[in-house]
């Protein structure tokens, strides 16, 4: 009597009871962020020849080989990199993958990849993983060596790709170049009368200046503009493009279906501290049209109702984009980009290691990360403001739960039944 049912059964329990293992552990994280589903392939082990087969003779038909078998053993564990579903949580440093590839995360001795993009700025600034302390890693020249208008501060610094976030870092405005302007000039003002308007815009330094453009009525129908600009040499100051004239039905007069404009020019030594010169234009409305100033009858609104310039501000808030570009959000209106998230990509995503927190390592067999940015090179896009759910499919797991406690059970009662056989022997031994 072999005892050989009472090692394969046993080869049974094991096996079955790593694949419960599995499944417990898909099950455990179904709500852990962007953990993947891992699933056991099992495999049969080595088998005992009791006869070799032989080929068909003249007279005779040949004969298959016996074997028999001596248990499973696990074949492989793998994960399953399907793309979970991206949740959207209304915070501006959470961002989720969609598509292939891995966040990358590094602290002084280490490198990880993660899918989990639930992230936070510590103490120092930098942008980081808050339950480890690894911090996020950059790709490309985004936020480093100064920014796209002169004054604004370097965000990040060349050769450490460490994100830096720094809240309440300041940025220069920007120059005001137009100004809006919509209301109505009466048709009741007498020649002499005045309308005045007045708005804040901004010089190259990001300094407050107050314009007052005067439309002083010279004839029927038609207006002289003049303009004051504070703090400035009124020598250096110009205005052209004017009188402006309105036809009979209250519109401004000018080409068909163009805009009406006047310009401002600041000389370049206009503005104390300032050698170059500024010019703003005067936006008021289409000709033809009555979407900017008028004459009509009734009261006198005209009014400058917008400019583009900006002044001094700080950092408050980030957005990350589509292609991970960390968007600074300053006090002034400004959108200045700070960074741009790496995305690393591997040949076989299979083969890298699990570590524990969400973390992923490269080994031999995933070959080096291939860093890059979303959205290049076979690499997914981001989503801001998201974090990708658990891929583990509850239904699935239950149905693999039943078929593994089934083989369980069954490997049981192999050993179970050999141990009443070989029972039963030793009674007839007896």
């Amino acid at each position: 009597m072999s005892l050989n049912a009472l090692f394969v059964g046993s080869s049974g329990l094991t096996t079955n009871s790593s694949a419960l293992d599995v499944i417990g552990n898909n099950l455990a994280n179904i709500n852990t962020t962007g953990y993947k589903d891992q699933r056991m392939v099992f495999r049969d082990v080595v088998y005992q020849t009791l006869s070799s087969g032989t080929s068909a003779d003249a007279g005779t038909g040949g004969v298959n080989p016996t074997q028999v078998g001596f248990g499973v053993g696990v074949g492989s564990i793998g994960t399953q990199f399907t793309q979970g579903n991206l949740n959207p949580t209304g915070r501006s440093l959470d961002v989720g993958l969609q598509g292939r590839g891995f966040f990358v995360m590094r602290n002084v001795e280490d490198v990880a990849y993660t899918r989990a993009g639930a992230f936070g700025v510590d103490s120092a600034g930098y942008l980081v993983d808050p339950g480890t302390g690894f911090r996020v890693q950059r790709f490309g020249p985004v936020g480093e060596g100064g920014a796209s208008n002169a004054g604004d501060p370097q965000f990040q610094i060349p050769g450490n790709l460490d994100i830096q976030i720094p809240f309440g870092t300041g940025a220069a405005g920007i120059a005001t170049t137009n100004i809006d302007y919509q209301g109505n000039l009466s048709s009741a003002m007498q020649v002499g009368e005045v309308a005045t308007t007045a708005i804040q815009v901004y010089d190259a330094q990001s300094t407050a200046r107050a314009v007052t453009v005067t439309f002083t009525k010279t004839a029927a129908n038609t207006y002289t503009p003049s303009v004051l600009v504070s703090g400035a040499d009124a020598a250096q100051v110009t205005l052209t493009g004017g009188p402006i004239s309105f036809n009979s039905t209250g519109q401004i007069v000018g080409t068909a279906n163009t805009p009406v404009t006047l310009t401002l020019t600041l000389g370049a030594n206009a503005l104390p501290g300032i050698n170059t010169a500024q010019t703003i234009t005067l936006n008021l409305g289409t000709a033809g049209l009555t979407n900017g100033l008028t004459q009509f009858g009734g009261a006198t609104t005209a009014s400058a109702i917008g400019q583009d310039g900006s002044g001094f501000g700080t950092l408050t808030d980030v957005s990350i984009d589509a292609d991970g570009i960390v968007q600074g959000k300053f006090t002034n209106g400004r959108t200045i980009n700070l960074a741009q998230l790496a995305v690393a990509g591997f040949n076989n995503e299979d083969g890298l290691l699990r570590s524990g927190n969400n973390y992923f390592r490269s080994s031999v067999a995933s070959g080096e990360a291939l860093i890059g940015l979303a959205g290049q090179g076979g690499r997914g896009s981001l989503m801001g403001g998201a974090l990708e759910s658990s891929n583990v499919d509850i239904a699935i797991e239950f149905s693999r739960l039943i078929v593994a406690q089934r083989g369980f059970q069954v490997n049981a009662r192999t050993i179970s039944s050999t141990n009443d056989t070989l029972q039963e022997l030793a009674n007839i031994i007896r």
